[in-house]
């Protein structure tokens, strides 16, 4: 390798400037003089690898920075959407619902699909659903219609982070990597934390509409770079079978328990409709331990032995599930109980992502110098406390205390996602480095839909169909203090499943 003085980082972002076609296989491997490989690095690749590299990197980033909009500056439009389509607080809840449960499904089956087909081929598929599916927001004529393409622009998001990551580690050099993670997941945190800001802005300005079509813009960015600089394909056991009937067993299950816990199910139907998703879910379970000619999408019968893995996951399920919906809650609560703007309460809400933005680098040194485990409990331990705040919130409480709040929930994850991550894949053999990989994402996601589930539910108890008004904050504000409650509980959770895995 070169000197420490020659980083080729910056070869990276310049512009792409050729199209020259590549051919399909693994990266070219230089040679010492004396016939031993080198450790492939930027300096020894070749031009074409190189235009390969810098065209995944443009379209993912790109990717990345529209897929965080998707949840936070929609987040602060919904009470525009609901006032021009005449949406209940339900509805609105759904929005966030149904665009979670498309993630939860398909970041657990889209790893396998990438391999078998073609990660790239996948990838661009996953691209050109989502900007599809985002422009056709600004058409929608009613709430369902926006709920029904929430769905599929949470299916396109899925595909694209699953596949992306994995392109990227097989085109790039190891010297490259953490630069090249750490400028994908600046975009994600940057996305995160101008999405309020933007979304509300261009709300008050030119309506709820027109971000989505800017977004469609970024989206077709994205599709184009790929497909035209990116050439090579990337595969792995391309001839197993793919395995459809673990799809729909877990995309039916999943599917099924949610309508049937916050979706627009009859009251008489929707315990069946719930109990038949839970049937779903163990039925995928039970399928997945049986396989032996196709590919599972997940090796339950080996991930689920490691203790370790296992309280991990726990942990970062009951995390998400108590933190994520309070963008929700604290959306409608400074615009029908405060009486804000969409602009004004997205730069509210940008505290959250912006002490994200400036904690996560300091929790990856601190997980280095004091162990992933403590520092992952130390943000579950924040997170209990900012909720806990949450709790005493009411019409008068002051711009501060929400700050307050909004700050510890962003420190709280930027403190747990990344150090319980690498406890998570540091507990797994090489050979399940994929599949843990996904169900991280998984589990997140199924986080963050348990999360708006709760919401959901509470607003749908409290409010009914009714459109929120005047009339009904007090049911808000009883739905927001009740969803507190229970979120503070399931942050105990995590807190506990982090201390019991550091019993050897």
């Amino acid at each position: 390798t070169g000197p420490r003085g020659k980083a080729a980082s910056p070869g990276i972002f310049f512009w792409i400037a050729s199209r020259s076609r590549l051919q399909e296989g693994l990266p070219s491997q230089a040679y010492h003089p004396k016939g031993q490989p080198m450790t492939p690095t930027y300096d020894n690749m070749s031009r074409e690898e190189r235009r390969t590299l810098h065209g995944v990197v443009i379209s993912v980033i790109a990717g990345q920075l529209l897929a965080p909009f998707m949840h936070s500056g929609v987040a602060v439009m919904l009470p525009s959407i609901g006032r021009e389509l005449h949406a209940s607080g339900a509805q609105l809840g759904l929005v966030g619902t149904v665009y979670c449960l498309a993630l939860a499904i398909f970041h657990l089956v889209m790893g396998r699909a990438g391999d078998k087909w073609g990660r790239k081929r996948v990838c661009l598929c996953g691209m050109l659903l989502l900007t599809s599916a985002v422009t056709a927001t600004v058409f929608c004529p009613g709430i369902e219609t926006v709920i029904g393409l929430r769905f599929l622009q949470g299916m396109g998001t899925a595909t694209v982070n699953t596949c992306a990551l994995t392109m990227m580690v097989a085109c790039s050099p190891p010297n490259l990597r953490g630069r090249i993670f750490g400028l994908t997941m600046t975009s994600v945190y940057l996305g995160l934390a101008v999405g309020p800001v933007v979304g509300g802005y261009m709300d008050t300005t030119f309506g709820w509409r027109s971000l989505f079509g800017v977004l469609g813009g970024v989206g077709a960015f994205s599709c184009i770079v790929m497909s035209v600089f990116v050439r090579r394909e990337w595969k792995e056991k391309p001839e197993a079978p793919y395995d459809w009937t673990g799809l729909c067993l877990f995309a039916g299950g999943m599917t099924a328990f949610v309508m049937g816990t916050v979706g627009p199910v009859p009251p008489a139907v929707a315990p069946f409709c719930a109990g038949a998703g839970l049937l779903g879910i163990v039925l995928f379970g039970m399928h997945q331990t049986r396989l032996t000619s196709t590919e599972p999408l997940l090796d339950v019968k080996h991930l689920l032995h490691n203790r370790v893995f296992v309280l991990s996951n726990i942990a970062s399920l009951a995390m998400f599930s108590s933190l994520f919906a309070i963008t929700f809650f604290f959306s409608l609560y400074l615009q029908y109980v405060k009486g804000y703007s969409a602009r004004d309460a997205g730069f509210v809400l940008f505290a959250e992502p912006l002490a994200q933005l400036a904690f996560t680098a300091i929790a990856g040194v601190m997980a280095d110098k004091h162990g992933a485990e403590r520092i992952a409990l130390i943000g579950a331990g924040v997170g209990a406390v900012s909720l806990g705040l949450g709790t005493f919130l009411d019409a008068g409480s002051a711009l501060w205390q929400l700050y307050l709040i909004l700050c510890l929930n962003g420190l709280s994850i930027a403190l747990f996602s990344a150090p319980n991550t690498v406890v998570i894949m540091g507990s797994v053999a090489p050979q399940h480095m994929s599949q843990a990989s996904g169900l991280v994402g998984t589990v997140r996601t199924m986080g963050m839909l348990c999360s708006m589930m709760i919401a959901t539910g509470l607003v749908r108890w409290h409010i009914g169909d009714a459109p929120i008004s005047s009339g009904n904050i007090p049911d808000l504000l009883a739905a927001m203090h009740q969803a507190f409650f229970m979120f503070a509980a399931m942050c105990t959770i995590s807190i506990l499943c982090s201390v019991g895995r550091m019993k050897r």
